[in-house]
């Protein structure tokens, strides 16, 4: 450095300034070759640590997932309770198809740090079959005896063989014995612990916030220390909870939450928010129109049914009423390809509408046709509701009453009683092949969700062959043929399919879901979620 200096003191002023720009210019250069040099040879990678917040409107009830059918509750319960799937190391089906022999993993353990175990799983399955415990799972458990063979060992047989009980017992969420075991049924729903929740799921409850009013504002998780999957990198997730969507969206716009989701259609003001990722997931969901025919008996003739199919065209509600938001559906069968959903051919047809409503009013000598319209209190649902109104009136028909209900009103008797002439309602289909909760004559009366109150038995044959083929191709057939069947009797207009959509910041990295089967699914990988990242060199 001294011998440096000496040379430097040497140099004329013109020779200095030109040796202390070239220096600069050479470790500028050498900087910027360093930084070329890191970032091709260095990745970003996850790192644990950070936190998110999700948003929703609406209020939670009980953290349990096998006593509340509130969607808020499934959702959050989906990140607390670990599915029977990831509990399992195996299981054997006899040759019948009528026995499942389950095996849990060893080790396993809730997030009070007690052990789990086919104790738990017996206990889960029994309160959903009690009739007192109104579990929303209980169709999807009846007549399944539940025996426990060991510690780690179950054994469930079926009356007869169902091919797509491996889905059942995938998708069947564990509840702890050891916190409700003592408690009267009758009584689950007072207990502390659905607000307060112990699980299995990949986060554990830390604590919520609430005002004075009851009003809960916040829950706080963490990751379960005991979670028998990968840990999630997301340290704190946090869900936060608002009176209506307009203070959801400015806390999204103002950053307090990172995300939101929601499966009913999204305002293009929404969309348009500016430094956000809107993802549009898939869903097996339809929404139609089912014609009740025991109530309004013009719904019973062939050609009104026909001539309200052909007077709809799917293709305009989804582009001009739901504003792209939706993918149009004609059938009962939905087929995921290419990230969308189809399910058959295009029916509409104005011209064949009005000469089939035409030649109706000819034969019964110009009877006016008068009939109404069941639609749930949701503003996406009343607006298609408007534009079938319009549309079925353009064809000829004199008279559409629209009926407003609230779904979600337990006084409500709309559904239960069957209480409509036509509804606009949705269908969630847990697995897209079976049709049997929407279609078979034994679903007609509630709880069943057979709301055209369909029958025809080639229909209920072809279902039930269905249900016990484990042929893929001969079971695809059958449902070819069920498919066939119900769209030649015409017993419901098919609409549209509405993707989730999902909301949030660039901050969040590792979600692409392809499909979801339920907006709770979107955290079955949330173990791959992460907002802190580190580039290491490679």
């Amino acid at each position: 450095m001294a011998i440096l200096k000496q040379i430097f003191a040497h140099f004329s002023s013109k020779e200095q300034k030109w040796f202390v720009a070239s220096a600069i210019v050479f470790f500028l250069a050498l900087i910027a070759h360093t930084t070329l040099a890191i970032h091709d040879h260095s990745v970003f990678v996850p790192v644990e640590g950070g936190s998110y917040h999700e948003g929703f409107v609406g209020q939670p009830i009980a953290l349990n997932p096998i006593l509340s059918n509130n969607p808020i509750d499934q959702e959050i319960s989906s990140l607390l309770f670990t599915r029977l799937e990831n509990l399992m190391s195996g299981y054997e089906v006899s040759d019948d198809g009528r026995e499942y022999t389950l095996k849990l993993k060893e080790n396993l353990r809730w997030s009070d740090n007690e052990p789990l175990t086919s104790d738990d799983v017996l206990f889960t399955i029994k309160t959903i079959q009690n009739p007192d415990a109104y579990s929303p799972l209980a169709k999807s458990w009846q007549g399944i005896a539940v025996e426990r063979v060991s510690q780690l060992q179950v054994k469930l047989t079926l009356l007869s063989p169902y091919v797509f009980f491996a889905d059942n017992i995938a998708h069947l969420p564990v509840v702890p014995k050891h916190i409700y075991g003592t408690i009267p049924v009758q009584n689950f729903r007072l207990s502390g612990y659905n607000l307060e929740p112990v699980g299995s799921g990949p986060y554990r409850f830390e604590k919520f916030t609430k005002r004075k009013d009851g009003f809960i504002t916040q829950y706080q998780f963490v990751a379960n220390d005991n979670f028998v999957g990968t840990r999630p990198y997301i340290r704190d997730f946090y869900f936060d909870f608002f009176q209506n969507t307009d203070d959801l969206k400015r806390a999204l716009a103002k950053r307090d939450i990172n995300a939101f989701g929601t499966a009913a259609p999204l305002s293009a003001d929404t969309l348009d928010m500016k430094g956000l990722v809107v993802q549009k997931i898939p869903m097996p969901n339809y929404y139609a129109i089912f014609f009740n025919q025991n109530s309004n008996p013009l719904l019973r003739d062939d050609s009104i049914r026909e001539a309200l199919v052909a007077a709809i065209d799917q293709n305009a509600i989804t582009k001009d009423v739901l504003q792209g938001n939706a993918i149009p559906v004609f059938g009962p069968h939905l087929v995921f390809e290419r990230d969308s959903i189809t399910s058959g051919d295009a029916t509409f047809d104005p011209d064949r509408a009005r000469e089939l409503i035409s030649a109706f009013k000819t034969k019964n000598k110009n009877e006016r046709i008068e009939i109404a319209l069941s639609v749930p209190d949701a503003s996406f649902l009343k607006d298609v509701a408007e534009y079938v109104k319009t549309a079925w009136m353009n064809a000829g028909i004199d008279e559409v009453t629209i009926r407003v209900f609230n779904p979600s009103d337990p006084t409500d008797a709309t559904i239960k009683s069957r209480d409509y002439e036509m509804i606009l309602f949705g269908n969630v289909l847990e697995n897209p092949e079976d049709l049997f909760p929407f279609w078979h004559s034994s679903q007609r009366a509630y709880p069943g969700f057979n709301l055209a109150l369909y029958s025809n038995q080639k229909v209920d044959t072809a279902i039930e062959a269905a249900r016990q083929s484990g042929v893929a191709s001969r079971r695809s057939a059958q449902v070819t043929q069920e498919t066939s069947l119900i769209m030649a009797d015409a017993p419901a207009l098919f609409l549209f399919s509405l993707p989730y959509t999902y909301v949030h910041t660039p901050s969040l990295k590792g979600f692409s879901p392809k499909t979801l089967g339920t907006p709770a699914d979107r955290f079955n990988m949330v173990d791959g979620w992460y907002v802190a990242e580190v580039r290491i060199v490679q």
